[in-house]
């Protein structure tokens, strides 16, 4: 098994490339590569640089690779779809051109799933004509990363309409192989209830790119029980530096072992930009993390 590195605007809490407490990516760049990571996503489409030749010299100055890119939209509102493709074009262009190999592909946080993250026994589903029409979307999606040869990742996500084991299942279900992988995130699987290292087992064909996130079960507990918004879990540090957590990485490694993965794996603790957290400690904590109990045994 082989492991490379990446880490995201996320961990530095960018969001939302319009939000006004956003670091400058020069200095999330910066502390990034300090940190050891060897690439990035892309972030908000906004957030770094777009024009090809200016993100290309941005990236060469921190010695960093563009892995991936994220769709992160209303993948379930049938009246946002052509929007949605229109923007998937633009980020698989800026991929294509900086030779990244994902995008990331989240439906977006939501009321009321937002305040009903984790809670797989009574949360609000879609019914079956929005979700059909998700689906219609996630494979437009999928046809045009195909065509630009990007790997579109669906990634399930808390506080989504895709994300207990459930509703993974069945996207996997409607969604055809060669549309649409799968991006397993080890901290929104904890969250809601799915155990990261069998669904790995589970998808193992479709298991193309990894996103390593610790959880702190107190805040993970309260937030639950309390239907805290999955934004406030943020700004309470629901997330927190890989081994930190209540993630079994142990047999997370197994899994990965076991399906022979060698590929990117990115670091992501998402935090509120407007906490002031050390981000660039935290980031170099989970990287040693990995590097001492996942790849080095």
């Amino acid at each position: 098994m082989k492991l490379n590195l990446a880490n995201a605007p996320c961990s530095w809490g960018i969001e939302f490339a319009d939000n006004p407490d956003n670091p400058l990516w020069s200095q999330v760049l910066h502390e990034m590569k300090q940190s050891g990571y060897q690439a990035t996503e892309l972030g908000p489409l906004g957030y770094l640089p777009t024009e090809n030749t200016e993100l290309a010299d941005v990236l060469r100055e921190y010695s960093l690779k563009l892995i991936a890119g994220t769709l992160f939209d209303y993948l379930h509102r049938p009246e946002e779809r052509e929007r949605i493709l229109e923007k998937t074009e633009i980020t698989c262009q800026i991929l294509k051109e900086q030779g990244a190999e994902f995008l990331v592909v989240i439906d977006h946080v939501c009321s009321p799933r937002t305040d009903e993250a984790g809670q797989k026994d009574t949360a609000t589903r879609l019914n079956d004509s929005q979700w059909d029409e998700m689906i219609k979307t996630l494979k437009g999606v999928g046809e045009i990363c195909n065509r630009f040869g990007i790997v579109a990742t669906l990634h399930p996500h808390a506080g989504t309409f895709i994300e207990y084991q459930d509703e993974v299942d069945k996207a996997m279900r409607d969604l055809p192989n060669d549309l649409m992988s799968l991006c397993v995130d080890t901290g929104h699987c904890v969250y809601a209830g799915i155990d990261p290292a069998a669904l790995i087992t589970q998808y193992a064909e479709r298991v193309k790119y990894l996103h390593f996130k610790d959880i702190q079960k107190d805040v993970l507990v309260r937030s639950v029980k309390e239907g805290i918004d999955f934004y406030k879990a943020i700004a309470l540090n629901i997330f927190c530096p890989l081994g930190e957590g209540c993630v079994d990485f142990s047999a997370v490694r197994e899994s990965l072992t076991d399906i022979n993965f060698n590929g990117w794996v990115t670091v992501e603790q998402d935090t509120d930009p407007a906490a002031g957290h050390d981000v660039s400690t935290d980031a170099e904590k989970s990287r040693v993390f990995i590097e001492n109990t996942i790849i080095r045994q």
